[in-house]
């Protein structure tokens, strides 16, 4: 029983490998009918006939399919197409889209015109279906660069969807009921070419982007940049007044920021001649006076201003108010009002230095004399080294300082200063370290007639002095007196007139 099971079995593989052979042969020969139609098909081998005949019938059912020119795509290529256009030389000519980008254009085209909304998950149901067949990558990433190009805009909620948030709205599936599809308002070439020729005359360069949506979003971001570039101008108009111009063109570039950059196509070229006016009138002469060398003369005149106000009305000119005119000129930043303000600085600050300079002449002249003065008197001589050095020390201190000094009031007020009061406050001083060196105690000597008798140093002092003595002349009072004495002398003899209370 066993044999026999045996080689039934055998018998069996046998009949099968036949029956495979068989099988084979007969689909090798057998026909292939594609919606009605024979299919011919070289060669014999059953299993390359039967896959050759569902590439053919995918190839039939699936006309549309080639769009994708054998393309494999995967989500990890959105990001990448919504950047093909800005990596590529001619990313926003239409000339240059692919069949798949023209085909699902034309779709979303005639829905808009249809009145028909089209959401990403129609748009992902019609491309999967006959007679496209395109798989989920392919769609939306063919989607992505359409968008890239600026030809379809992608809502959410009534809000438009850029960049990150596009993105991500593309890959989040159950979302997709929620994105709305529009087609991109058709501009004009008139529109375009206008908005273009504005931005080059305006920021003096050049778009990047030639495509409309493009183009608007870049002046958009241009005004924008604008605006970031003026405000902190105007935040240094306590310093320079006249950027107070900038108030008024500040505000009416905020006025047009944040617009959709549809406006900057349609509406916009109804303002374009003014700002063209305000740029070149306003915007360039306050830009290259704050970025260029008229920056430093304005600072410099300014700064020579505050330093020698207290000089100017001790010099002749009105230099002096022809500079601070033209500083607080609003339209000092044009022309050449900064090479005027230099002009005047210059002049008005060479006449200063020659006036300080004859000032300082005159007091370190006079305070000179009365230093040598005083060492000339023979008080001074009797005196130590040290007593002298005391009573030149607020001389030395007054020339040390007139070197110093800037402005001639103070000149002029420290000479009178010294002339009439430290000078004066120096004598008494000497006089007093005289009268504590002197042997009789400060005590005037007399004569046999019981006569005071002056000392012959006293002669070749000033011609007034004050001096103040104790009377020990019989029947004088025992008080101190204060008496002024009046020299008349001759190198032979001395007349003596003296008066006083006391006396």
């Amino acid at each position: 029983v066993k044999r026999i099971l045996t080689d039934k079995g055998f018998l069996n593989r046998e009949r099968y490998g036949e029956l495979q052979q068989l099988a084979q042969k007969l689909i090798g020969k057998a026909k292939l009918i594609i919606m009605g139609s024979d299919i011919e098909l070289s060669g014999e081998d059953a299993q390359t006939k039967i896959v050759r005949g569902f590439h053919e019938l995918i190839q039939r059912t699936y006309p549309n399919l080639r769009m994708l020119r054998g393309i494999n795509y995967s989500e990890n290529d959105i990001q990448r197409c919504l950047r093909q256009s800005e990596d590529s030389l001619f990313g926003n000519d239409t000339t240059v889209m692919s069949e798949s980008e023209q085909e699902m254009l034309a779709f979303i085209l005639g829905n808009n015109r249809s009145g028909v909304r089209t959401t990403l998950k129609s748009l992902v149901e019609k491309f999967e279906r006959k007679p496209y067949g395109w798989y989920f990558a392919a769609i939306l990433c063919t989607l992505a660069k359409l968008c890239a190009r600026g030809k379809i805009e992608v809502r959410s909620d009534s809000n438009p969807l850029e960049d990150a948030d596009l993105e991500r709205a593309l890959r989040n599936t159950h979302g997709h009921g929620n994105v709305i599809l529009e087609p991109q308002i058709d501009f004009t070439a008139s529109q375009v070419r206008q908005l273009k020729e504005f931005f080059e005359d305006f920021f003096d360069t050049p778009p990047t982007s030639n495509e409309a949506k493009a183009l608007g979003k870049e002046t958009a971001q241009k005004l924008l940049d604008l605006l970031h570039t003026l405000t902190p101008l105007v935040a240094q108009k306590a310093q320079y007044p006249f950027l107070t111009v900038l108030d008024e063109p500040i505000k009416t570039v905020q006025e047009i920021t944040g617009k959709p950059y549809t406006y900057y196509l349609t509406e916009f070229s109804r303002q374009a001649d003014s700002f063209l006016d305000l740029k070149e009138k306003t915007l360039d002469p306050v830009r290259r006076f704050m970025s260029g060398p008229q920056k430093g003369l304005y600072d410099e005149a300014k700064a020579f201003i505050q330093a020698q106000e207290p000089n100017f009305p001790y010099v002749e000119g009105d230099e002096a108010a022809q500079i601070q005119s033209i500083l607080e000129d609003p339209g000092c930043y044009k022309n050449n009002r900064m090479q005027q303000a230099k002009s005047l600085v210059d002049s008005l600050k060479a006449r200063i230095d020659a006036q300080l300079d004859s000032e300082k002449n005159i007091a370190l002249h006079s305070i000179t004399t009365l230093r040598e003065r005083l060492a000339a008197m023979p008080e001074f001589s009797s005196l130590k080294a040290e007593q002298q050095g005391q009573l030149t020390l607020p001389l030395d201190r007054f020339l040390q300082g007139l070197a110093r000094q800037t402005i001639i009031a103070v000149i002029r007020d420290t000479r009178r200063r010294c002339e009439e009061d430290e000078y004066q406050r120096i004598l008494g001083q000497l006089n007093s370290l005289s009268q504590q060196d002197s042997p009789a105690d400060g005590v005037l000597p007399q004569a046999d007639n019981n006569q005071p008798v002056l000392p012959n140093q006293w002669l070749n002092t000033l011609p007034a002095a004050q001096f103040r003595f104790r009377s020990k002349k019989p029947g004088w009072p025992m008080r101190p007196m204060s008496i002024v004495i009046s020299l008349r002398f001759v190198k032979q003899c001395s007349i003596l007139s003296v008066t006083g209370k006391g006396f």
